[in-house]
Protein backbone atom coordinates (compact mmCIF):
# COMPACT_ATOMS: atom_id res chain seq x y z
CA UNK A 1 0.00 0.00 0.00
CA UNK A 2 1.34 3.44 -0.86
CA UNK A 3 1.12 6.63 1.15
CA UNK A 4 -0.66 9.63 -0.34
CA UNK A 5 0.55 12.91 1.09
CA UNK A 6 -1.79 15.92 0.99
CA UNK A 7 -0.08 19.15 -0.07
CA UNK A 8 -1.72 21.22 2.67
CA UNK A 9 -1.68 18.73 5.54
CA UNK A 10 1.22 16.52 4.50
CA UNK A 11 -0.96 13.64 5.65
CA UNK A 12 -1.51 10.00 4.95
CA UNK A 13 -4.99 10.05 3.41
CA UNK A 14 -5.90 6.52 4.42
CA UNK A 15 -7.84 6.19 7.67
CA UNK A 16 -5.59 5.28 10.60
CA UNK A 17 -6.11 1.97 12.33
CA UNK A 18 -7.36 1.53 15.88
CA UNK A 19 -9.67 -0.72 17.89
CA UNK A 20 -11.97 2.29 18.40
CA UNK A 21 -15.06 2.70 16.25
CA UNK A 22 -14.36 3.79 12.69
CA UNK A 23 -16.43 6.93 13.07
CA UNK A 24 -15.64 9.21 16.00
CA UNK A 25 -18.71 10.90 17.43
CA UNK A 26 -18.56 14.12 19.47
CA UNK A 27 -17.04 14.98 21.79
CA UNK A 28 -13.68 14.42 20.17
CA UNK A 29 -10.63 14.30 22.47
CA UNK A 30 -7.42 15.82 21.16
CA UNK A 31 -4.26 15.40 23.26
CA UNK A 32 -1.48 17.71 22.19
CA UNK A 33 1.98 18.85 23.15
CA UNK A 34 2.34 22.60 23.67
CA UNK A 35 5.78 23.95 22.69
CA UNK A 36 6.46 23.33 19.02
CA UNK A 37 2.79 22.73 18.22
CA UNK A 38 1.11 25.86 19.57
CA UNK A 39 4.21 27.99 20.06
CA UNK A 40 7.26 29.13 18.17
CA UNK A 41 9.95 28.14 20.68
CA UNK A 42 12.87 29.75 18.86
CA UNK A 43 13.13 32.82 21.12
CA UNK A 44 12.98 30.79 24.33
CA UNK A 45 15.57 28.33 23.03
CA UNK A 46 17.92 31.16 22.06
CA UNK A 47 17.54 32.54 25.58
CA UNK A 48 18.62 29.16 27.00
CA UNK A 49 21.63 29.04 24.66
CA UNK A 50 22.58 32.57 25.76
CA UNK A 51 22.46 31.57 29.43
CA UNK A 52 24.61 28.47 28.89
CA UNK A 53 27.12 30.46 26.80
CA UNK A 54 27.31 33.32 29.29
CA UNK A 55 27.77 30.98 32.26
CA UNK A 56 30.53 29.05 30.50
CA UNK A 57 32.17 32.33 29.46
CA UNK A 58 32.07 33.57 33.05
CA UNK A 59 33.66 30.37 34.34
CA UNK A 60 36.53 30.48 31.89
CA UNK A 61 36.97 34.27 32.08
CA UNK A 62 36.02 35.01 28.47
CA UNK A 63 33.72 37.55 26.90
CA UNK A 64 30.61 36.31 25.09
CA UNK A 65 32.35 37.07 21.78
CA UNK A 66 35.40 35.03 22.78
CA UNK A 67 33.16 32.17 23.92
CA UNK A 68 31.12 32.02 20.71
CA UNK A 69 33.53 29.96 18.50
CA UNK A 70 34.02 27.38 21.26
CA UNK A 71 30.28 27.07 21.89
CA UNK A 72 29.52 26.72 18.18
CA UNK A 73 32.22 24.07 17.98
CA UNK A 74 30.46 22.10 20.72
CA UNK A 75 27.16 22.54 18.87
CA UNK A 76 28.61 21.33 15.57
CA UNK A 77 30.13 18.30 17.28
CA UNK A 78 26.82 17.10 18.73
CA UNK A 79 24.81 17.78 15.56
CA UNK A 80 27.38 15.86 13.51
CA UNK A 81 26.48 12.70 15.48
CA UNK A 82 22.81 13.15 16.43
CA UNK A 83 22.30 9.46 17.15
CA UNK A 84 24.85 9.76 19.96
CA UNK A 85 23.50 12.93 21.60
CA UNK A 86 20.24 14.07 23.12
CA UNK A 87 18.29 13.95 26.35
CA UNK A 88 20.20 11.25 28.21
CA UNK A 89 18.22 9.55 31.00
CA UNK A 90 19.73 6.70 33.02
CA UNK A 91 21.99 5.59 30.19
CA UNK A 92 19.30 5.81 27.48
CA UNK A 93 18.23 8.53 25.09
CA UNK A 94 14.79 9.86 25.91
CA UNK A 95 15.00 12.01 22.77
CA UNK A 96 17.63 12.80 20.15
CA UNK A 97 19.28 16.13 19.53
CA UNK A 98 18.18 16.41 15.88
CA UNK A 99 14.47 15.87 16.62
CA UNK A 100 14.18 17.81 19.89
CA UNK A 101 14.67 21.57 19.63
CA UNK A 102 15.34 21.97 23.33
CA UNK A 103 17.76 19.05 23.55
CA UNK A 104 20.61 20.95 21.86
CA UNK A 105 21.87 22.75 25.01
CA UNK A 106 21.51 19.50 26.95
CA UNK A 107 23.51 17.67 24.29
CA UNK A 108 26.22 20.32 24.49
CA UNK A 109 26.35 19.65 28.21
CA UNK A 110 26.61 15.93 27.46
CA UNK A 111 29.52 16.66 25.11
CA UNK A 112 31.28 18.65 27.84
CA UNK A 113 30.60 15.94 30.41
CA UNK A 114 32.13 13.24 28.20
CA UNK A 115 35.35 15.31 28.01
CA UNK A 116 36.38 13.87 24.65
CA UNK A 117 38.85 16.69 23.98
CA UNK A 118 41.04 19.01 26.02
CA UNK A 119 38.61 21.92 25.59
CA UNK A 120 35.53 20.03 26.78
CA UNK A 121 37.56 18.48 29.60
CA UNK A 122 38.65 21.89 30.88
CA UNK A 123 35.07 23.19 30.80
CA UNK A 124 33.89 20.09 32.64
CA UNK A 125 36.39 20.77 35.42
CA UNK A 126 35.18 24.38 35.69
CA UNK A 127 31.51 23.37 35.85
CA UNK A 128 32.18 20.77 38.54
CA UNK A 129 33.83 23.43 40.71
CA UNK A 130 30.39 25.05 41.07
CA UNK A 131 27.87 22.24 40.51
CA UNK A 132 27.52 18.63 41.58
CA UNK A 133 27.28 17.52 37.95
CA UNK A 134 27.12 18.95 34.44
CA UNK A 135 23.45 17.90 34.32
CA UNK A 136 22.77 19.97 37.44
CA UNK A 137 24.41 22.94 35.70
CA UNK A 138 22.23 22.48 32.61
CA UNK A 139 19.09 22.12 34.72
CA UNK A 140 19.94 25.41 36.43
CA UNK A 141 20.41 27.14 33.06
CA UNK A 142 17.14 25.75 31.70
CA UNK A 143 14.91 26.46 34.66
CA UNK A 144 16.29 29.91 35.47
CA UNK A 145 16.06 31.01 31.84
CA UNK A 146 12.60 29.59 31.15
CA UNK A 147 11.21 31.02 34.40
CA UNK A 148 12.60 34.45 33.48
CA UNK A 149 11.31 34.16 29.90
CA UNK A 150 7.78 33.42 31.11
CA UNK A 151 7.89 36.41 33.47
CA UNK A 152 8.98 38.73 30.67
CA UNK A 153 6.87 37.40 27.75
CA UNK A 154 3.05 37.47 27.83
CA UNK A 155 2.87 34.68 25.27
CA UNK A 156 4.76 33.31 22.29
CA UNK A 157 1.94 31.47 20.53
CA UNK A 158 2.42 30.75 16.86
CA UNK A 159 0.36 32.73 14.37
CA UNK A 160 -3.20 31.42 14.10
CA UNK A 161 -3.11 29.42 17.34
CA UNK A 162 -5.97 31.27 19.01
CA UNK A 163 -8.11 31.01 15.87
CA UNK A 164 -7.56 27.24 15.73
CA UNK A 165 -8.41 26.86 19.40
CA UNK A 166 -11.67 28.78 18.88
CA UNK A 167 -12.53 26.40 16.01
CA UNK A 168 -11.79 23.30 18.07
CA UNK A 169 -13.96 24.46 20.97
CA UNK A 170 -16.80 25.43 18.63
CA UNK A 171 -16.68 21.98 17.03
CA UNK A 172 -17.01 19.86 20.18
CA UNK A 173 -13.32 19.05 20.56
CA UNK A 174 -11.93 18.56 24.05
CA UNK A 175 -8.32 19.77 24.00
CA UNK A 176 -5.89 18.24 26.50
CA UNK A 177 -2.37 19.67 26.67
CA UNK A 178 0.33 17.27 27.90
CA UNK A 179 3.57 19.19 28.24
CA UNK A 180 6.86 18.94 30.07
CA UNK A 181 6.61 22.68 30.72
CA UNK A 182 4.80 23.83 33.86
CA UNK A 183 1.04 23.90 33.40
CA UNK A 184 1.01 27.57 34.36
CA UNK A 185 2.77 28.37 31.08
CA UNK A 186 -0.18 27.01 29.07
CA UNK A 187 -2.72 28.61 31.42
CA UNK A 188 -1.06 32.04 31.33
CA UNK A 189 -0.31 32.18 27.61
CA UNK A 190 -3.83 31.21 26.59
CA UNK A 191 -5.41 33.47 29.20
CA UNK A 192 -3.81 36.31 27.23
CA UNK A 193 -6.38 35.46 24.53
CA UNK A 194 -9.28 34.93 26.93
CA UNK A 195 -9.14 31.13 27.24
CA UNK A 196 -9.47 29.36 30.56
CA UNK A 197 -7.46 26.14 30.92
CA UNK A 198 -8.18 23.76 33.82
CA UNK A 199 -5.65 21.53 35.57
CA UNK A 200 -5.95 18.03 34.10
CA UNK A 201 -4.99 16.28 37.31
CA UNK A 202 -7.60 18.14 39.37
CA UNK A 203 -10.47 17.61 36.92
CA UNK A 204 -12.16 14.65 35.28
CA UNK A 205 -11.72 13.92 31.55
CA UNK A 206 -14.43 15.72 29.62
CA UNK A 207 -15.31 18.04 32.50
CA UNK A 208 -13.81 21.02 30.65
CA UNK A 209 -12.94 21.54 27.01
CA UNK A 210 -9.49 22.90 27.86
CA UNK A 211 -7.28 21.06 30.33
CA UNK A 212 -3.53 20.74 30.87
CA UNK A 213 -1.10 18.27 32.39
CA UNK A 214 2.01 20.27 33.21
CA UNK A 215 5.31 18.55 33.98
CA UNK A 216 3.85 15.47 32.31
CA UNK A 217 7.07 13.44 32.58
CA UNK A 218 7.23 12.31 28.96
CA UNK A 219 11.00 12.07 29.28
CA UNK A 220 10.98 9.50 32.08
CA UNK A 221 11.54 5.92 30.91
CA UNK A 222 10.31 2.78 32.65
CA UNK A 223 12.55 -0.04 33.80
CA UNK A 224 11.40 -2.34 30.98
CA UNK A 225 13.36 -1.51 27.83
CA UNK A 226 10.62 -1.41 25.17
CA UNK A 227 11.72 0.10 21.87
CA UNK A 228 10.66 0.79 18.29
CA UNK A 229 12.93 1.47 15.34
CA UNK A 230 12.53 4.29 12.82
CA UNK A 231 15.00 4.34 9.93
CA UNK A 232 17.54 2.61 12.15
CA UNK A 233 17.05 4.98 15.10
CA UNK A 234 16.07 3.19 18.32
CA UNK A 235 13.29 4.97 20.21
CA UNK A 236 12.31 4.02 23.76
CA UNK A 237 8.55 3.67 24.17
CA UNK A 238 8.00 2.76 27.82
CA UNK A 239 7.11 6.10 29.44
CA UNK A 240 4.92 5.29 32.48
CA UNK A 241 4.00 8.82 33.54
CA UNK A 242 2.92 9.77 30.03
CA UNK A 243 1.11 6.46 29.51
CA UNK A 244 -0.94 7.09 32.65
CA UNK A 245 -2.17 10.36 31.14
CA UNK A 246 -2.97 8.73 27.80
CA UNK A 247 -4.89 5.89 29.44
CA UNK A 248 -6.85 8.34 31.58
CA UNK A 249 -7.79 10.56 28.63
CA UNK A 250 -8.17 7.93 25.87
CA UNK A 251 -7.62 10.53 23.13
CA UNK A 252 -8.85 10.21 19.56
CA UNK A 253 -5.89 12.20 18.24
CA UNK A 254 -2.37 12.88 19.55
CA UNK A 255 -0.06 15.48 17.98
CA UNK A 256 3.47 16.47 19.00
CA UNK A 257 6.70 17.83 17.58
CA UNK A 258 9.16 15.28 19.04
CA UNK A 259 8.64 11.70 17.89
CA UNK A 260 10.42 10.12 20.86
CA UNK A 261 8.86 12.23 23.62
CA UNK A 262 5.36 12.83 22.27
CA UNK A 263 4.47 9.95 19.98
CA UNK A 264 6.46 6.80 20.76
CA UNK A 265 4.26 5.87 23.73
CA UNK A 266 0.91 6.27 21.90
CA UNK A 267 2.37 4.40 18.91
CA UNK A 268 3.41 1.52 21.15
CA UNK A 269 -0.04 1.49 22.77
CA UNK A 270 -1.66 1.22 19.35
CA UNK A 271 0.61 -1.65 18.30
CA UNK A 272 -0.16 -3.42 21.58
CA UNK A 273 -3.91 -3.02 21.05
CA UNK A 274 -4.38 -0.81 24.10
CA UNK A 275 -8.02 0.43 23.98
CA UNK A 276 -6.88 3.90 25.09
CA UNK A 277 -4.58 4.29 22.07
CA UNK A 278 -5.44 7.14 19.68
CA UNK A 279 -6.96 6.60 16.27
CA UNK A 280 -4.82 9.35 14.74
CA UNK A 281 -1.21 10.34 15.47
CA UNK A 282 0.48 13.38 13.93
CA UNK A 283 4.00 14.82 13.95
CA UNK A 284 4.72 18.49 13.31
CA UNK A 285 6.86 19.20 10.26
CA UNK A 286 9.13 21.97 11.52
CA UNK A 287 12.25 23.47 9.88
CA UNK A 288 14.55 21.30 12.00
CA UNK A 289 12.53 18.04 11.72
CA UNK A 290 15.01 15.37 10.53
CA UNK A 291 14.32 13.05 7.62
CA UNK A 292 14.16 9.92 9.78
CA UNK A 293 11.23 11.48 11.64
CA UNK A 294 9.47 12.49 8.41
CA UNK A 295 9.95 8.94 7.16
CA UNK A 296 8.00 7.68 10.18
CA UNK A 297 4.78 8.68 8.38
CA UNK A 298 3.35 5.45 6.99
CA UNK A 299 0.22 3.30 6.77
CA UNK A 300 1.81 0.83 9.19
CA UNK A 301 0.07 0.77 12.63
CA UNK A 302 3.43 1.36 14.31
CA UNK A 303 4.05 4.54 12.34
CA UNK A 304 2.76 8.10 12.40
CA UNK A 305 -0.37 8.90 10.36
CA UNK A 306 0.01 12.61 9.65
CA UNK A 307 2.81 15.06 8.86
CA UNK A 308 1.39 18.38 10.09
CA UNK A 309 2.93 21.56 8.62
CA UNK A 310 1.35 24.06 11.03
CA UNK A 311 -1.15 24.36 13.85
CA UNK A 312 -3.65 25.80 11.34
CA UNK A 313 -3.83 22.34 9.70
CA UNK A 314 -5.40 20.81 12.82
CA UNK A 315 -9.07 21.49 11.91
CA UNK A 316 -8.66 19.60 8.65
CA UNK A 317 -6.99 16.73 10.49
CA UNK A 318 -9.86 16.53 13.00
CA UNK A 319 -12.41 16.54 10.17
CA UNK A 320 -10.45 13.78 8.42
CA UNK A 321 -10.70 11.55 11.48
CA UNK A 322 -14.38 12.34 11.96
CA UNK A 323 -15.36 11.34 8.41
Amino acid sequence: MTTTRDSRLGANESHPRNPKADKIKPPFTFLTDFDGVWTNPWRELQAVHKTVRSELARMVGHSMEEMEPTYQGFRSAVLAQPEQHGWHMDGRFSSYVDEDYFAVPTAIGQHIDQARCDTSSSFRDLVLQEYGSVLEFLDHCYHSTCDRFRREVDHDLTEGAERVLHWLLANDVNVVFATNAPGSKVVDWFSHHGFGVADGRDTEPGSSQLRVYGRSGKQFLGEEHSTMSFSGRTVHTNRPQYREILERESPDLVVGDVLSLDLSQPLAMRVDGNPAAPKGIGIMDLPHTPQWVKDSVSVDPGHVDFLVPHVTALPRLVNCLRE
